[in-house]
């Protein structure tokens, strides 16, 4: 059993003990995004499915614990040109909470459209360097949520345009 495959299963058996509320930190903090697709494949195997994520991007697929056979517990995207990994996306089949991820020093949260009209939320950390991890649909502690991505800050106004702009005006204010 290969290093990731123990890891992962170590999470998913820590959270099924803990209720499936606790989310196993290791497991999304483990990733730089410089990893290569080489190096995911010899950790986590061959992904179940691949395809094109947008213009630009493919995505790989991988089933390690889900329930519905329709659904896909991580999504790793890759850029055409280059072939570094974009983000990372990690879902779960019940609601998990992250707060351990999200340290009320280290994380704001973002609302769409806008915080004057706040429809959805995400709850973000900038973790340093190119990377971000968001918590979909987290408002604050103790929310829960089914998904969690990390991604590259200089990829983000591709897929969440909304995010990249208020994080834009954000660092203007500094």
């Amino acid at each position: 059993m290969s290093w990731v495959r123990f890891v992962l299963l170590g999470g998913v058996l820590a959270g099924l003990t803990a209720g499936q509320t606790l989310l196993p930190v290791g497991e999304l903090l483990r990733y730089s995004l410089e990893e290569t697709p080489e190096q995911l494949t010899r950790g986590m195997g061959r992904p179940v499915q691949t395809g094109e994520a947008s213009p630009g991007y493919f995505t790989w697929y991988y089933k390690t614990d889900v329930l519905d056979q329709h659904d896909f517990s991580h999504l790793l995207v890759f850029r055409k040109s280059d072939g570094k990994l974009a983000s990372v996306t990690r879902n779960f089949h019940t609601p998990v909470n992250v707060d351990a991820l999200f340290p009320a020093k280290n994380a704001k949260t973002h609302y769409w459209p806008s915080e004057k009209d706040p429809q959805w939320s995400v709850r973000v950390r900038l973790m340093g360097g190119d990377r971000l991890m968001m918590a979909m649909g987290v408002k604050k502690e103790g929310d829960t949520t089914t998904q969690v991505v990390i991604m590259r800050r200089s990829v983000l106004k591709y897929f969440f345009s909304w995010l990249d702009e208020q994080l834009r005006e954000q660092e203007e204010k500094r």
